[in-house]
C-alpha cells in the first residue's frame, strides 16, 4: 500500500449521492493499536443517518467524513506495546459509534484498538465476520446482559427480518431460549429456519395483542413498539430492551421504576473482545448471518438508499479489498 489510501467519504452532511471516492493519508497505529487492511464491511442504518446529518453524534465531525463501522481484514502493521496480535493475522470487529470516531471502514485501511478486535476463525469468511460484528454484539448485550436471558426462558423479538432482529433469533437459540419472532415477508421463514417456535406476521395481526404467551425478555431493536404495550406480556422481573432511545422510551423508563419489569436502551460496548471471540466460535459452529446482497465499496450509496427504504432481509455486505 502507498502512503495514501482510498476511501468512500463525503465533504459534508447531505444527500447520499455526495459519497465519493477520495484519497487520504494512510494512518499509522499508536500505542495499543493495529492497522487493519480491510477486506469486507457491512452497511448499517447509522451510515445513512451520519451522512445525512440526522445522527451526527455517531461520528466525529471531521472532513472528509469516512463512513462504515463493521470490518474484517488483515493486520498489516502493529503499534507500540502490542503483543496479543501480529502482522498477517486475520481479525474482525467494529469501530466505535460515537463522536470520538474519526475514521470509517469503507477504506483500504483503518486503525483498531486491540481491545476492540478478535481473531477471525480460519473457517469463517471475511464477509460473514464483517456482517456479524455490530448486530451480534448488539444482540448479546441486549438479551444476555440487559435482558438477563437464560436457558429455558422465552423471548419475543420484533423486526425479525432485519439485520439485528434476524440474527437475534439465532443468538437467542444459542442462549437456550424459546423464541417468538415478529416480522413480515420472507424474513419470517428465515426466522423459522433460525429456530423461532412462534411466528407473528405484523402486517396481518395486531401486535402485541395477537402474540401468545408471556415473555422474560422482549427485544425490540427498532423501537417499533412501546414497553407500555408489551407490559401485560412481560413476566415479573422480565425486561424490555431496545436500541433506539426516544421520548416514549424515556416515559416508559420512568414508569417502569414503579413496576416489576425493566426497560433498557443498549449502548453497545465494542471493547469486549470476549464477545467477539464468542461470535467467532459460533460462526465456526454453524451460526449464519443472512446476507441480502453483496455490493462493491464504490457502489455503497445506492444500497444505503435501499437499506433506508426497508425491505432488506438480513445484512448488506460490502466488498472492500480491491474494489475501489
Amino acid at each position: 500500500m502507498s502512503e495514501t489510501m482510498k476511501v468512500m467519504a463525503t465533504d459534508g452532511y447531505g444527500p447520499i449521492e455526495r459519497l465519493a471516492l477520495m484519497s487520504i493519508p494512510l494512518p499509522d497505529p499508536g500505542k495499543g493499536e493495529v492497522r487493519v487492511r480491510v477486506h469486507a464491511s457491512a452497511l448499517n442504518p447509522a451510515d445513512y443517518k451520519v451522512i445525512t446529518g440526522s445522527f451526527k453524534f455517531l461520528h466525529a465531525r471531521n472532513r472528509p467524513l469516512v463512513i462504515g463501522y463493521d470490518f474484517s481484514g488483515v493486520i498489516d502493521k502493529i503499534g507500540p506495546e502490542v503483543t496479543a496480535f501480529k502482522v498477517g493475522q486475520n481479525v474482525f470487529g467494529f469501530l466505535p459509534y460515537g463522536p470520538g470516531n474519526k475514521q470509517g471502514a469503507f477504506a483500504e485501511a483503518l486503525i483498531a484498538r486491540v481491545d476492540s478486535i478478535a481473531e477471525k476463525p480460519a473457517s469463517v469468511s471475511h464477509q460473514q465476520a464483517a456482517a456479524v460484528a455490530t448486530p451480534g454484539i448488539t444482540c448479546l448485550q441486549s438479551m444476555r446482559d440487559l435482558g438477563k436471558l437464560r436457558k429455558g426462558q422465552r423471548v419475543a423479538i420484533t423486526g425479525a427480518s432485519g439485520g439485528v432482529g434476524l440474527l437475534a433469533v439465532a443468538i437467542a437459540k444459542r442462549l437456550g431460549a424459546s423464541v417468538t419472532a415478529i416480522g413480515s415477508g420472507r424474513g419470517l421463514e428465515l426466522a423459522r429456519l433460525a429456530g423461532a417456535e412462534q411466528l407473528v406476521d405484523r402486517t396481518s395481526a395486531a401486535v402485541p395483542g395477537s402474540v401468545q404467551g408471556t415473555f422474560d425478555v422482549v427485544f425490540d431493536p427498532a423501537a417499533a413498539y412501546r414497553w407500555a404495550q408489551w407490559k401485560p406480556l412481560i413476566n415479573r422481573k422480565g425486561h424490555y430492551v431496545t436500541t433506539l432511545p426516544s421520548l416514549g422510551f424515556a416515559v416508559d423508563k420512568l414508569a417502569s421504576l414503579f413496576g416489576s419489569t425493566g426497560v433498557h436502551f443498549v449502548n453497545v460496548k465494542g471493547n469486549k473482545p470476549s464477545d467477539l471471540e464468542l461470535l467467532g466460535r459460533w460462526l465456526s459452529d454453524g451460526l449464519n448471518v443472512h446476507v441480502d446482497h453483496v455490493v462493491e465499496v464504490r457502489d455503497v450509496a445506492k444500497s444505503l438508499v435501499r437499506l433506508q427504504k426497508g425491505g432488506v432481509v438480513g445484512r448488506i455486505v460490502v466488498e472492500v479489498l480491491g474494489k475501489f
